[in-house]
Parts: structure tokens; C-alpha cells; sequence
């Protein structure tokens, strides 16, 4: 039997609403994390040896990030990474000598209490709890109890997650806004039990319409949304158009309206990309539902604005060939240049920016190039790496270059 053990203080799950409010994404995520363990926990026997293959694996997969995950399902305690790593080495050798002392075998989890109670002493009165009845109850607390959907308090929570590793990846982040069309005249119609049967059947055509690495949830009412993370805006764009079509075809006899806003090209933070992907979806209400519309009309995914920078590049060789900007964003820089090159190649890149001049440097590859007059070459370039301070300085000029400052 796999048990939990929670501190009496800890018992209301504080700390859990941050800790669920994420996504299942292989490779970078808590849920998916938390699920390899969770299934490691209750499919092992703790005694047997494989327990350490398998946590050898997941750190592997996962990194040092397995063992705040591992504390938290055994005994309800947020610990930091490399803390939660030293502690899980402690409880080992503690387990060790438990059982050179009781000569016998010790379960993981008693040494894990011992040693919180007795040595490290963070749990004060714990409590034992059925691991399958807790992560139960705690999954319910961010689910839709009608549409099984995640709902509202879940959504809340995964935004500002996602927007922090959008800005740390500089990858965009889209939200599909969804409201179904004239569903109160059905309600009135048919009765709310039949409303509820369309919420159900949306949620479920909604679940097949996206990938393993999106998130659908139910908003509130009729409204629902997508969570798109690493999707740029013309790629949210045309898998909303699918679940829009896919969803007029079924038999609901329903139609849904859609909004899309992609961060960072709509908004920087969370409450405004909300806001705009609700503006949007009340546009393509009034342009005649049953339709998808995009923020601002416009489908790029990284702000863009008119500048002129002067700098240079450079190509494996210490040549350098001067560069004047036509517009800078978020994502990359649109140039011109007198030697033209690939698309795919990697480039260097010295940038001067305002107002003292100051030479950055960057890295980019190159997306596209075209033939510009006088000889010169246009070529698009998207940053692969760049410097949090520089970033934040071409955000500046962006910035101001959109207000007027």
C-alpha cells in the first residue's frame, strides 16, 4: 500500500494549487513528472532495488527537479532541488543504519518519516494518507467536475508558468479563447440538461482537436480555452480553425466562436493576453460567428517594429559585413546587407543599439533572404541565443517605439 504522510500544518494543500498548475508536457513539465513518479510509486515494491534504477532513470530524464517531486508525493514538503536531492541521500544512509540497527529490511517510507520526525525534524504531527485517495482529491481540485476538463483555478495558475517559460525559451505562447454560439436560445429550448450534454460533447471534441502538449479548459459557462504553448500564431490559428470546423460537422448541431492571441507579438503579461484573446473571440462573434479571428488582424507571433540599428555580422571567419536594420522584435531582426546568405545559416551578430551606442552581441539564423535595391540583400534572422539584458533593451525600444516615448 502506498501511503503519504502530511504534516498537520500542510494537510489544506496550500502550496498544491502552484505545484498542479501545470501542463503535461514530456521532457519539462511537473505534471508529467509528477506522473512517472506517482506510477513509479504505486507499481514498485519500495524494498526492491529497481526503486533506485527507476529514480537513476528519472533523474536522467528529468534532472535534479525528480527529487522535489519525489519529497512532495512521500511526505508533502516543498524542498528546493538540491535540497530535496542532499535530503533523499540522507534518508538513504538513514535507512541503512535503521536497518543495521533493527537487523532487518526498512521501507523507504519509514525511514523518510524517522528521519524527518526524528533527524531533519521538518514534520511536526504527520498524518497518513492513502497516495491513490490524495492525489485523487487533489486532482479534483482542478478539474471541471461536469466536463472533466481542467477548469478556471487550474488555468489561473498554468498562464503565468507558461508566460515565465515562454519569455526563458522565447518561444510564443497562444490562447484560444471559445464561446459557444447562441447557447442560451438552445438552453431555453431544450432545458440546461441538454446544455450540459453539449458542454460534455464540446469538451470532449475539444480534447481531440489539440495536441498532447496543449491544454484545454473550461473558463466558466459556455466559454472554454486552449492553452498553446510553443505554438506560433498562425499554428494556433489553423488547429482552432480545425476544432471550429470539426465541431460545426458534429452532430451537437452547435457552432462555436473563436479569438486568438499569441504572446509576446499581442501582449506581454498575463491579464492582457486574456484580454485579447477575449477581444478577439467577441470579433468573431460579431463578424457572423462560427469562425476563427486574430488579435489585431494580424498573425505574427513576435512584436516588430520599424528601426534603424547599424552593426555587423560575421560567418565562420572573422570577415565582418556591415548591417542596417529595417525592423527589430522580440524574435529576430529584419536587415539588409551587401552579401547574401542561406537560409539556415548561422550568423553572428553585432548590434549597436540606442541611445549610447553600445555594441551587443548575438547569435541568429537565418530564416529567409531577398533581393533588396542597389545591390543589397534583405535577410530575415530569428535570435537563438541572446542576453537577458539585451532582450530586455530591444523589449525597451519596441516598447517605446509603439507608445510614442
Amino acid at each position: 500500500m502506498n501511503r503519504l504522510f502530511l504534516s498537520e500544518h500542510q494537510e489544506d494543500g496550500g502550496q498544491d494549487e502552484a505545484h498542479a498548475a501545470t501542463i503535461s508536457r514530456p521532457g519539462d513539465c511537473d505534471l508529467h513528472r509528477c506522473d512517472r513518479l506517482y506510477g513509479c510509486l504505486c507499481e514498485l515494491d519500495l524494498n526492491d532495488p529497481s526503486l533506485d534504477q527507476e529514480l537513476e532513470h528519472l533523474e536522467h530524464v528529468f534532472g535534479d527537479a525528480v527529487y522535489p517531486e519525489l519529497i512532495k508525493l512521500l511526505c508533502h514538503l516543498q524542498l528546493p532541488s538540491e535540497e530535496a536531492r542532499r535530503c533523499w541521500q540522507q534518508v538513504i544512509r538513514h535507512r541503512e543504519a535503521m536497518q543495521s540497527r533493527l537487523n532487518e529490511s526498512v521501507d523507504p517510507r519509514v525511514a523518510l518519516i524517522d528521519y524527518f520526525l526524528q533527524v531533519d525534524r521538518r514534520l511536526d504531527r504527520p498524518k497518513i494518507v492513502e497516495l491513490s485517495v490524495f492525489e485523487k482529491t487533489r486532482a479534483s481540485v482542478f478539474r471541471d467536475e461536469l466536463t472533466g476538463l481542467h477548469n478556471y483555478r487550474f488555468f489561473r495558475g498554468l498562464v503565468p508558468r507558461e508566460l515565465a517559460r515562454s519569455r526563458r525559451n522565447r518561444t510564443p505562447l497562444s490562447l484560444v479563447m471559445i464561446d459557444i454560439d447562441d447557447f442560451k436560445r438552445h438552453n431555453d429550448l431544450n432545458g440546461h440538461e441538454s446544455g450540459n450534454d453539449v458542454l460534455v460533447e464540446l469538451a470532449r471534441l475539444l480534447r481531440a482537436s489539440i495536441r498532447e502538449t496543449d491544454v484545454a479548459v473550461r473558463y466558466g459557462g459556455e466559454e472554454f480555452v486552449l492553452v498553446l504553448p510553443e505554438t506560433q500564431k498562425t499554428v494556433a490559428s489553423e488547429l482552432a480553425g480545425q476544432a471550429c470546423a470539426t465541431i460545426e460537422r458534429s452532430p451537437l448541431a452547435m457552432t462555436v466562436s473563436m479569438g486568438v492571441a499569441t504572446h509576446p507579438a499581442d501582449a506581454t503579461e498575463e491579464t492582457e493576453l486574456i484580454r485579447c484573446a477575449d477581444q478577439a473571440m467577441y470579433e468573431a462573434k460579431a463578424a457572423g460567428k462560427n469562425r476563427v479571428w486574430l488579435y489585431g488582424q494580424s498573425n505574427r507571433s513576435y512584436r516588430r517594429v520599424p528601426a534603424t540599428l547599424t552593426g555587423e555580422f560575421r560567418q565562420l571567419s572573422p570577415e565582418a559585413h556591415s548591417i542596417v536594420t529595417v525592423t527589430v522584435g522580440d524574435g529576430g531582426l529584419l536587415f539588409e546587407t551587401d552579401r547574401r546568405l542561406e537560409p539556415g545559416a548561422l550568423v553572428a551578430i553585432d548590434l549597436r543599439l540606442p541611445p549610447s551606442d553600445r555594441c551587443v552581441a548575438t547569435s541568429a539564423r537565418v530564416l529567409r533572404t531577398e533581393q533588396a535595391p542597389q545591390g543589397k540583400y534583405r535577410m530575415a534572422v530569428r535570435f537563438c541565443e541572446i542576453e537577458a539584458e539585451v532582450l530586455g533593451s530591444l523589449s525597451k525600444l519596441i516598447r517605446d517605439a509603439r507608445t510614442g516615448a
